[in-house]
């Protein structure tokens, strides 16, 4: 092969490794937007849910973090834990479609459409993600995060294995959720002992067996149990203060006594300058508190 040929072919070999190389940045590139997307998505939904009902969103915030900690000392592949992850966080968004005076209405004071709209959450939840493909997966188990390990649970009455495993750990971290961090003005309140001793005795029940072991094993605990976490903190702020990002530490009610937002609500921008523009009517009692995290051997005082 003569030189020029030689020089033709390493010419060639140049244009094609730069091509390559322009591919594969834009390969990144739709990556990275496909990753912002998704985020944007999930920022929207659980926006959405904190608009309708801040206790809802906090909720099902909560209940993601529990199946997040079962799931890991599961040892469940990463990509199974982040399906999990994604059906807790929206494991209720099917109660975007019930009126809010039925969320916490006793159940024989509902209309029989308020009753079946209840019933059909999870299936009407499930159909909101769908259309997603990141979602499909979650979709299944949020259908299914009602179902009981004895049959009794709805919308299909299936019952042991037949339940996907995340639906099954999502059942027993929302029940202890939802019992453990009521309303403010809910009729009727439970301590931790009493959320505990129900769980144990819906094992086997509605519960499946070994995820109600391990969940009461293992001392998992929610966010508004007893004992949690000691370095956590909180300090007093104005509603101008408030910025997104910010965890509230308590509820914050109206100066009616309304509960207007749940403690450990993540302030998104939208619910902040809903606040802030609340300011001059005085509707909003102040002060606000929100959670810190404080280092060990730091002062909380020094950093508020």
């Amino acid at each position: 092969m003569n030189d020029e040929a030689i020089n033709g072919v390493i010419g060639m070999a140049n244009s094609m490794a730069k091509e390559i190389r322009e591919l594969s940045a834009q390969n990144q590139r739709q990556h990275e937007e496909v990753r912002a997307a998704r985020e944007s998505v999930e920022t929207l939904l659980c926006g959405l849910m904190d608009l309708f009902l801040p206790h809802l969103g906090g909720h099902n915030r909560r209940v993601a973090a529990l199946v997040d900690e079962i799931t890991e000392r599961m040892r469940l592949p990463e990509s199974t834990c982040k399906v999990n992850h994604n059906a807790a966080l929206f494991h209720d968004i099917g109660m975007l479609g019930l009126p809010r005076a039925a969320l916490f209405a006793p159940w024989e004071n509902l209309s029989d459409t308020e009753r079946n709209l209840i019933l059909a959450h999870p299936d009407m939840g499930a159909a909101l993600l769908k259309p997603m493909s990141w979602y499909q997966d979650a979709a299944v188990l949020v259908s299914a995060h009602h179902e009981h390990w004895d049959g009794s649970g709805f919308p299909r009455h299936i019952g042991k294995e037949n339940i996907p495993l995340g639906a099954r750990i999502i059942a027993v971290c929302d029940a202890y959720d939802e019992m453990l961090n009521k309303p403010a003005d809910a009729p009727q309140t439970f301590s931790e002992e009493e959320v505990l001793a129900h769980i144990k005795k819906q094992r086997g029940g509605h519960f499946d067996p070994k995820i109600v072991d391990l969940f009461l094993e293992r001392g998992i605990r929610g966010v508004g149990a007893a004992g949690g976490n000691p370095l956590a903190t909180e300090i007093p702020v104005s509603v101008s203060q408030l910025r997104p990002g910010m965890v509230l530490a308590r509820d914050l009610c109206s100066a009616s006594g309304l509960m207007m937002l749940a403690k450990d609500t993540l302030l998104q921008e939208a619910m902040v300058i809903r606040l802030q523009s609340m300011q001059d009517d005085r509707a909003v009692v102040e002060p606000i508190f929100v959670r810190v995290e404080v280092n060990p051997g730091e002062d909380a005082g020094e950093r508020a």
